[in-house]
C-alpha cells in the first residue's frame, strides 16, 4: 500500500508549494485523497491483521468497562465535585475511551489514523467557531459544577437578577424570584460577572432605619427596640442584636436596628420585625416621626 507524503518525499521533482518564500504544506500531508480510501478499500487485507484488529477491539471495549468502574470509584471518592459534574466526565471519558479503540484497531488494519486525527480537528475548529456562545456557556457550566460558588436552593444576585437557585445545567442555571418568575440565566453571566450569594454562610443581617423624634432619648428607643425583638421567634443570639444611633435629620434622629437571623426566613423576618418594632414603640411612647416643617409666627415690633 502506498501513501502521498508531500513534502515529507524527497527528489528533487517533489512538488514544492510557497507562500511568501516559505513552503506550504500540501494538501495530501493534511487530508487524505480519495485514492488512498480507495486503496485501502480495494487492497487484499490479510485475513490475519483483520482477526487481530478485532481481537485488540475487543480486548480495549474489556479493559473500557473497567477503567470506566475504576473511574467512577474514583469520582465518588471526591464529595466536593457536584454529581451533575460526575456524569459529565464519565461521559467524556467513555467517548475517549471507545474513539482510542476503534483507533487502535484500524491502526492495525492500516489505515492512515494520522490522516483522520487532521480531518478530526479541521471539523473541531469549525464548530467551534460555530458554537462560541454556547461553548461560553459549557465552560461557564463546568466551572460552576466544579467550583460550585452556590448550590440548589441558595438565593444569589447577579447583575439585573436576583433569585432562588432551582436547577444548574451545563448551558444555563434556572432562578425562581420571590414573586414566582422563572428566569434563565446564561451560565457565561454568572461566572465571568460579580455574583452575591446571600445564603452561602447560612445566616442574614436584618437591618431596619427608623426615624424617630427629638424628644425621644436613645435609651427609650434602644428599649424598645430591643424589647421587639425578643418578642420575634427565630433571632439568633450570636451576634447579638444591636441598636445604634445613625444620624441626625432635619425632622427626626435616626436609628439603626440590627439582628442576624437564618438566611432561609430571611424576608419572613424582616416584615415581622417591623411590625413588632411599631407595636413596641407604641408600647414604650416611642414617637416614628416624619418629614415636617415647623412655622413659628413672630409678631411683628409695635411701631
Amino acid at each position: 500500500m502506498r501513501f502521498r507524503t508531500g513534502l515529507l518525499s524527497s527528489g528533487a521533482n517533489a512538488p514544492a508549494n510557497t507562500k511568501g518564500g516559505v513552503p506550504m504544506p500540501d494538501e495530501s500531508t493534511i487530508m487524505p485523497d480519495e485514492s488512498t480510501f480507495l486503496q485501502i478499500l480495494s487492497s487484499n487485507i490479510p485475513v490475519e491483521k483483520i482477526l487481530t484488529a478485532i481481537v485488540a477491539l475487543a480486548l480495549c471495549l474489556l479493559a473500557r468497562r473497567y477503567l470506566l468502574l475504576a473511574f467512577d470509584r474514583l469520582l465518588h471518592r471526591m464529595p466536593k465535585v457536584a454529581p451533575a459534574m460526575h456524569s459529565i466526565l464519565r461521559a467524556i471519558m467513555r467517548i475517549l475511551l471507545l474513539l482510542l479503540s476503534v483507533m487502535i484497531a484500524l491502526n492495525i488494519i492500516g489505515v492512515p489514523i494520522s490522516s483522520f486525527l487532521a480531518v478530526f480537528s479541521v471539523i473541531g475548529l469549525a464548530l467551534s467557531l460555530a458554537v462560541q456562545g454556547v461553548l461560553k456557556n459549557f465552560a461557564g457550566g463546568m466551572i460552576i459544577l466544579a467550583s460550585k460558588p452556590f448550590s440548589l436552593g441558595d438565593y444569589i444576585e447577579a447583575e439585573t437578577v436576583a433569585g432562588t437557585v432551582e436547577e444548574i445545567s451545563l448551558l444555563y442555571t434556572r432562578l425562581t424570584t420571590p414573586d414566582g418568575r422563572t428566569i434563565y440565566v446564561p451560565n457565561d453571566v454568572l461566572y465571568s460577572s460579580q455574583m452575591i450569594n446571600y445564603t452561602y454562610s447560612g445566616t442574614r443581617r436584618i437591618e431596619v432605619p427608623i426615624g424617630v423624634s427629638y424628644d425621644n432619648t436613645p435609651e427609650q428607643v434602644r428599649a424598645a427596640a430591643l424589647d421587639a425583638i425578643s418578642t420575634l421567634e427565630g433571632t439568633l443570639a450570636d451576634p447579638a442584636p444591636a441598636v445604634y444611633l445613625d444620624s441626625y435629620g432635619d425632622s427626626s434622629i435616626n436609628y439603626l436596628v440590627q439582628v442576624w437571623v437564618p438566611a432561609t426566613n430571611y424576608l419572613s423576618m424582616r416584615y415581622a420585625l417591623n411590625e413588632r418594632i411599631y407595636d413596641a414603640f407604641q408600647r414604650h411612647g416611642v414617637e416614628i416621626t416624619y418629614p415636617h416643617l415647623n412655622v413659628h409666627n413672630i409678631p411683628a415690633p409695635k411701631a
